[in-house]
């Protein structure tokens, strides 16, 4: 037995290039899964109003670390089979049996499975409280609490990481079982790829199903649809980028190959030989990582989107810091209950504003004409939009406007889209005008469709109304004190939540939820980056190793060592690039249809949305570079040997 120790530490001491980034990786990612099963258990997130929604975000970020953590499990222990394939065959042909090989794979995989659990457990209790410290921060919360271990986090990340451990041992000691000898010593050579038809068939299938995915997220419409239709835009594009990668990039290079005027140059003969034999090689492990940097970039995109935009979304909803929609208006004895409830509570009541509007009518637009289909319960799934009616003299008096308008004429807002020029609504028909800033905006009932304002003389006969109640206060006390003051005033009103908006109550909910989507697409993002760089960089190793002869190659045919290193470091480059360049490109054809999705949570900031993928692209290609700064040295050190 003590042979077998020998043999696996000698391994590792021979292989720390691979397994030193394995075990950082490993440890991380356990890190993770503990931190996840840690918040999803705490006790204190139980007794917060948003704690179903909070628990099941939990469980769902949960559930996508453990399958990342898999599938990195299962791509690294293919790399590390072939790395120590030729080592297998070496100890069978020194005597050793089958089942001597299968007893060191169980040694090796226990040797990975207690380094990984050790460290992975120990750095997630240590960065469990900092991690729990933001999410409260994230949530604006001060009363929760965290113990510094939870033991039930501990044993369930055992089981998932030992039953991970335990498929891959299985995997490894079946392959072991399937395996001669010779083939263990002499690994099967890649052949060479012959592309038929079907290959070029799935090349121009890629880019149709890519063009086609990026078509729909670029008409998709604010409905209910949306989110479906986004998600099966992302499944298209998933089997784009494989194809494309794959397939497609192999017809671009061949089809260069034929041209014989352009491909005969030394410089270009050179450039696309190496890239044609790179993409067969690494075609999916580039589309891997291409997906994998998309994903970083749409998860951190729409989250922080979302958590930045809180206050537009609570304005959109409550332009006052108490808002009350009602059919009527309020009545002297709600008057005096919303003056007896600000008395309880030392609340000071500013001067309320009053209006009244037409009730808002649901439809979508086709062209400059608007399909009216009734009320809330008439939708369907093309209801895109309301549209709500305000007098001129309304609005003027809101406003603080001089507006005058002729009986064909109409101020228009709408801050999901612009409309302008000869619209129809119903029976009249306007000269419409964009107005760009209307502090009253409201989002009656809450609705998913994006309320529009249409400012005319009057409002349309036989038109039912509704009636608008603003109300600002002041109130010295904490967050506490305020959602008091006006969940106790809507207790005391009888009204239910479609009629009554409050400021405080609204960002409390906002700020619990999207809180919770920012912490999950944080550490989802950080464990998609770690996956990210282990899968380029054992990459760079693979790649390192295949030009090892392919450099010794270009020098016997007569290229300068110069030449050839800049030759092969172009293409790596190139290859490189690739990805990320993919990755940028999916994200802003995905900005169009994350942006429809959150125009029904009433966010319209575009400007906000601009900033932020700016600034997340430009974090990535940093860390991008820094990474194939750090790869590229192993990858020259390997090239050097040869």
């Amino acid at each position: 037995m003590m042979l077998f120790f020998k043999l696996i530490n000698s391994s590792f001491k021979r292989n720390l290039k691979v397994y030193i980034p394995y075990l950082i990786s490993m440890t991380m990612l356990v890190a993770i899964n503990y931190i996840f099963k840690a918040v999803e258990i705490n006790r204190s997130l139980k007794n917060l109003p948003s704690a179903a929604v909070t628990k099941a975000l939990m469980q769902t970020g949960s559930t996508f670390i453990i399958l990342v953590t898999l599938a990195f499990m299962i791509y690294v222990n293919r790399f590390l089979w072939q790395q120590r394939q030729q080592e297998m065959g070496l100890y069978s042909m020194l005597g050793m049996t089958r089942r001597n090989l299968q007893v060191l794979t169980v040694i090796e995989k226990c040797y990975l499975l207690v380094i990984s659990l050790f460290l992975g457990t120990l750095f997630g209790i240590i960065f469990d409280r900092l991690a729990f410290l933001g999410f409260a921060h994230l949530l604006q919360i001060d009363h929760l609490s965290q113990p510094w271990i939870e033991w039930g986090a501990v044993i369930n990340t055992i089981i998932i990481i030992g039953g991970f451990f335990l498929i891959l041992m299985v995997i490894d000691l079946i392959k072991l079982f399937r395996l001669n000898p010779n083939e263990l010593w002499h690994p099967q050579q890649t052949k060479i790829a012959r592309h038929g038809k079907f290959f070029t068939f799935a090349g121009l299938l890629g880019v149709a199903v890519l063009a086609y995915a990026y078509y729909l997220t670029i008409t998709v419409k604010p409905r209910m649809s949306a989110l479906t239709t986004f998600m099966t835009a992302v499944f298209l594009v998933v089997i784009g980028t494989y194809l494309i990668f794959i397939a497609g990039s192999i017809i671009v290079l061949k089809l260069l190959q034929k041209n014989k005027g352009y491909y005969y140059r030394p410089r270009h003969f050179i450039a696309i030989s190496g890239m044609l034999q790179r993409m067969e090689q690494n075609g999916a492990s580039l589309a891997t990582i291409c997906l994998l940097c998309s994903s970083v970039l749409v998860i951190l995109f729409t989250s922080l989107t979302m958590y930045a935009g809180i206050n537009d979304t609570v304005n959109s909803y409550a332009p006052r810091d108490l808002t009350i929609i009602t059919s009527q208006k309020i009545t002297p004895q709600q008057e005096s209950t919303i003056n007896s409830a600000a008395k309880k509570h030392h609340a000071h009541l500013n001067k309320p504003v009053t209006f009244t509007t037409s009730a808002p009518q649901y439809g979508y637009w086709e062209n400059n004409r608007f399909i009216n289909q009734g009320d809330l319960q008439d939708m369907t799934n093309q209801t895109t939009n309301t549209v709500i009616t305000m007098s001129t003299a309304t609005y003027n008096r809101i406003a603080d406007k001089h507006v005058k308008l002729a009986a064909n004429k109409a101020l228009i807002y709408s801050p999901a889209k612009e409309h302008r020029g000869t619209l129809q609504i119903g029976l009249q028909k306007y000269q419409a005008t964009p107005i760009h800033d209307f502090s009253y905006y409201f989002n009656p009932s809450h609705a998913i469709y994006s309320p529009i304002f249409i400012i005319t003389n009057k409002l349309p006969a036989n038109t039912a109304t509704i009636n608008f109640t603003g109300i600002n206060y002041r109130l010295n006390g904490g967050k506490k004190a305020h959602l008091n003051f006006e969940n106790d005033l809507q207790a005391q009103l009888h009204l239910p939540n479609q009629a009554y908006s409050s400021r405080a109550n609204l960002r409390s909910q906002l700020t619990s939820l999207y809180g919770g989507i920012v912490f999950l697409g944080i550490l989802i993002s950080f464990a998609l980056g770690i996956t990210t760089t282990v899968v380029i960089y054992f990459k760079q190793i693979t790649e390192g190793y295949e030009d090892q002869y392919r450099f010794k190659t270009m020098q016997q045919v007569g290229l300068s060592e110069k030449e050839t290193t800049k030759s092969i470091h172009s293409q790596v480059l190139m290859v490189f690039m690739l990805p990320v360049v993919g990755a940028i490109i999916n994200l802003c054809f995905a900005i169009p249809a994350i942006r429809q999705i959150l125009i029904q949570f009433n966010f319209y900031n575009v400007r906000l949305m601009a900033i932020i993928a700016v600034s997340i692209t430009l974090v990535l290609l940093c860390l991008y570079f820094a990474i194939y700064g750090l790869t590229t040295r192993m990858y020259r050190k390997i090239v050097a040997q040869g």
